[in-house]
């Protein structure tokens, strides 16, 4: 088994059974413990979490010894709530041509997977592409002939058919023509369902944001099949119209939602929907300058950030649910080393430190339908823990 040390960017094997003494540790519930601690876990899993003092000649088994990692704070992993594993980062077009060499875009998942552990990031979740990569790869966790992080995956998402989302699922023509395969979609296997509600907003004029695909009844059938199996539903949003439709019809999560406004955020608390705002894909074009946009777009852009930053530190103080999702594969939204980057953007926007860790870890596990991750306590098992540096 392993754990993630993103306090060297590495991950470390370690036993079934062990101890170590840590520098500190920090949960969501009681926040920084300063150590040094001992950290003891059996078959696996976290078993105590003592004050630790070297008392000389205390008795070990045969062979024990407790893992030097005092340098380290010992926490939940992160948890990445919105990501594209089989999308780059740098070339949006070329990466769908690799999607027709399925032994390269395996190489470049199983990289990117190893990043995210190495960043601690301990589990994400991806909003699907057509071919099912993310889902295979998904199933070669699970069967440990992978490395990397938990994967909750939509497989594929449902879009409409010639609207935007072409790539993350095959579309519908009509809610009819969902109902016709229904059956069928939800047998090849999703952790949640994603729903593509609007286009994406325009880098070049100020509050235009694409199609919306689905009428209220729409969505509420969508929603309601996947409740039905006890499956939860993440839906792409944006804009004022698309965000009102998808609190009328009772999804779980919103993605992106540019142009959030404060009736939403009441509404939104009012029906525990949890927001997941993905600012990297907007804040690393202006952090991240490449000379690709026309000054009139970095404008629009700087204008969309403020406000969309304004708007997450309303749903914070408003304690409306909120997740940390970097649309990792977006382009300059790199896989692992970006989620420091959206977790930096929650910091400007005005939340504190500890509520981002929180937000970071229990209110994304909870989003992604995570029961054993975002803690720290006995029962929890090594590897959806972190070593940060202290």
């Amino acid at each position: 088994m392993f754990i993630s040390c993103s306090g060297e960017k590495t991950i470390l094997a370690v036993p079934e059974q062990g101890s170590a003494i840590i520098g500190g540790y920090w949960t969501p519930d009681s926040g920084r413990v300063k150590g040094p601690v001992q950290l003891k876990w059996e078959e696996g899993r976290v078993s105590s979490l003592c004050p630790y003092s070297d008392h000389r000649g205390r008795s070990k088994s045969s062979g024990e010894e407790d893992f030097a990692w005092q340098p380290y704070l010992l926490m939940p992993g992160f948890i990445d709530s919105h990501v594209h594993l089989a999308l780059d980062s740098i070339d949006f077009y070329q990466c769908l041509e690799n999607w027709h060499n399925p032994a390269l875009m395996e190489k470049v998942i199983q990289d990117n997977l190893r990043r995210y552990l190495e960043s601690g990031v301990v589990a994400v979740r991806d909003g699907g592409d057509l071919p099912g990569f993310a889902w295979s790869a998904k199933k070669r966790l699970e069967r440990e002939e992978w490395q990397g992080p938990r994967v909750v995956s939509v497989r594929e998402a449902v879009a409409r058919q010639g609207m935007y989302g072409r790539f993350l699922g095959r579309g519908f023509s009509s809610l009819q023509d969902w109902h016709r395969i229904k059956e069928d979609f939800f047998r090849q296997g999703a952790d949640q369902l994603k729903i593509v509600v609007t286009g994406i907003i325009s880098f070049s004029q100020y509050r235009q944001v694409g199609t919306v695909q689905w009428s209220v009844e729409e969505l509420k059938e969508l929603t309601a099949s996947a409740h039905a199996r006890g499956i939860l539903v993440m839906a792409h949003a944006s804009g004022e119209e698309g965000i009102s439709r998808v609190i009328e019809a009772g999804v779980d999560s919103i993605e992106h939602g540019y142009y959030m406004t404060s009736r939403h955020l009441r509404q939104m608390k009012a029906q525990g929907i949890a927001w997941v705002p993905t600012v990297a894909p907007i804040g690393n074009l202006l952090k991240y300058p490449t000379g690709r946009y026309s000054e009139q777009e970095i404008a629009t852009l700087s204008e969309i950030l403020k406000g969309h930053l304004s708007r997450i530190k309303e749903a914070s103080d408003f304690g409306v649910r909120l997740g940390v999702g970097t649309d990792a594969g977006a382009y300059s939204v790199p896989h692992g080393s970006s989620f420091l980057d959206e977790m930096l953007w929650l910091r400007e926007a005005g939340i504190p430190e500890e509520k981002v860790y929180c937000l970071a870890t229990q209110e994304s596990a909870r989003i992604c339908g995570l029961p054993e991750y975002g803690k720290l306590e006995a029962g929890t098992p090594l590897n959806c823990l972190q070593l940060k540096e202290l």
